[in-house]
């Protein structure tokens, strides 16, 4: 153990009670079994890093020496009702169950604390499978399994200290470097997920990676390892992570610095299909992710940076505040190499990024259909903003406010973002875009009702349905956005007038 392990935590009186609450019940355990040594608890993980940062930390692993976390879950529950305390259902999780069972972990609530339950461990791995053999381990043996040294500290429950069984995460905390507690090349080769993990937390907390990780995270073999045998449901959640976390643009620099960019963002390879798709324009180069998160990120975070006038940096200022509308931006432009490709899907063609998004990180079909839509939206919001002579119409505003959505202002960002990316971009003209949206009073228009509605225009027409009806509402629609002020009569009068006979002779 380092010589610096010494160091104590200040804990918040609802950690102290809990820390309390667990040397009890290791008391309890060994007055009930006094020929078995008294069980040890720690805390382990990212618990102890954020709290030796000045962090808070609301998610607790506790890792037990002499049973399942999932038997110590059991006992703490039972202790707290002997007291005559509110106990919490237990989760129970089995882990590789054929092999592992005595391995069992659990989760609850515990004083009101989300709390894992673990044993200490120590695992082997063979072949090719990312799932190690996983026995009973010793302190040691659980550090040097795990990620990254600074996420390898414990704080022992019953001596109050932290202990650093790897020697160097410590010291790797205070000189900001993240690193493989073991010999990088094998971790990586082990579960190629901790490519991502040491990605995340470098970004997270800006720190420099130890050159022998990083010469490990720059050999071909790395790429391949990920793909081929890290699901694409836990590549999603670590990218996810990155996108949401403080620093997403150091994190996309780091995925094109070590070459994953084209593993991370993986689609499946897509079906054959007759004839097959025309290749309408290719993928932009990979370090178009870095410019257009860079471009996003100096709009959100200091637009006054950015040089954006008052009206953009409106919009900017709300979709900051909004971690979602944020998160959806910053996946936007980690995708943006791909906004140019279709490909097929099903029996139509689909943006290359929703397939992405929806197949190669397994993220929400809400996130993909998000993320083609600011791709998709951006350059039409940037043709229609660069219209200065003449001004975009009340027409033509409100029908692309009604084609975004309620996503028109964070596509009116992205497209103001990523028009810089190319050559210098006039951002005054997508201010003037979205002034004069506010100004003809269209930022709900994406919600605005026919003022004559599809059954009556089918009762002028004298039909049931079809698709006469849905091209007589585009025109009606069409018509309200011109005469902000007219009234059901005068819309009734031209529907009848234009609409139905220019439908009647095909036009």
């Amino acid at each position: 153990m380092a010589s610096d392990a010494a160091v104590a935590l200040a804990l918040s009186p609802k950690e102290e009670e809990f820390c309390s609450l667990l040397a009890r019940v290791a008391d309890s355990i060994h007055e009930q079994q006094p020929e078995q040594p008294r069980p040890t608890l720690r805390v382990a993980g990212g618990w102890v890093r954020d709290k030796l940062l000045g962090l808070e930390s609301h998610d607790l692993d506790v890792a037990v020496d002499r049973m399942s976390g999932f038997e110590l879950a059991q006992r703490v529950n039972a202790y707290l009702a002997a007291q005559g305390q509110a106990v919490r259902t237990i989760a129970k999780i089995s882990q590789n169950p054929e092999r592992s069972k005595h391995l069992e972990t659990a989760s609850t609530s515990v004083l009101g604390l989300a709390v894992d339950f673990v044993n200490l461990r120590s695992e082997t791995y063979t072949g090719d499978s990312r799932i190690p053999h996983a026995e009973f381990g010793t302190p040691l043996q659980d550090a040097l399994r795990r990620d990254i040294t600074i996420n390898a500290l414990f704080y022992n429950i019953h001596t109050r200290r932290v202990e650093d069984f790897t020697g160097r995460g410590l010291a790797d905390l205070r000189a900001g470097v993240v690193r493989t507690p073991l010999d990088p090349r094998q971790t990586f080769s082990d579960d190629p997920l901790r490519v991502l993990r040491v990605l995340r937390f470098a970004s997270r907390f800006a720190y420099r990676i130890d050159p022998a990780t990083a010469a490990a995270l720059a050999a071909p073999a790395i790429a391949a390892d990920l793909r081929r045998k890290i699901s694409r449901e836990r590549i999603g959640v670590e990218l996810d992570k990155m996108a949401a976390g403080p620093s997403p643009l150091l994190a996309i620099r780091l995925i094109l610095r070590f070459g994953l960019y084209a593993a991370v963002f993986h689609a499946p390879p897509p079906p054959v299909i007759e004839p097959p798709l025309p290749v309408i324009e290719p993928p932009l180069p990979d370090d178009a992710a870095v410019a257009a998160t860079e471009r996003v990120l100096c709009l959100l975070d200091d637009p006054a940076a950015a040089a954006a006038p008052p009206a953009l940096a409106a919009l900017a200022a709300a979709a900051a505040a909004d971690p979602q509308i944020r998160r959806a931006l910053v996946l936007a432009a980690y995708l943006y190499p791909l906004s140019p490709v279709a490909v097929p899907d099903g029996r139509r063609a689909a943006p290359l990024a929703l397939v992405a998004v929806r197949d190669g990180l397994k993220l929400s079909r809400h996130d993909a259909e998000a993320v083609a839509a600011l791709h998709a939206l951006a350059p039409k919001i940037a043709a229609l903003a660069r219209c200065a002579q003449p001004a975009p119409s009340r027409r033509a505003l409100g029908l692309l406010v009604r084609e975004a959505g309620p996503r028109w202002p964070a596509a009116t960002l992205f497209a103001a973002a990523v028009a810089g990316i190319a050559g210098p971009a006039d951002l005054s003209a997508f201010a003037a875009f979205a002034a004069a949206i506010s100004d003809h009073g269209l930022a709900d228009a994406f919600a605005l009702k026919h003022i004559v509605d599809g059954r009556a225009v089918a009762d002028i027409m004298g039909i049931k349905g079809g698709p006469a009806i849905r091209v007589a509402l585009d025109r009606i629609m069409e018509w309200q956005l011109d005469h902000p002020h007219g009234t059901a009569a005068e819309c009734e009068a031209f529907v009848r007038s234009e609409v139905v006979p220019r439908i009647q002779s095909g036009h």
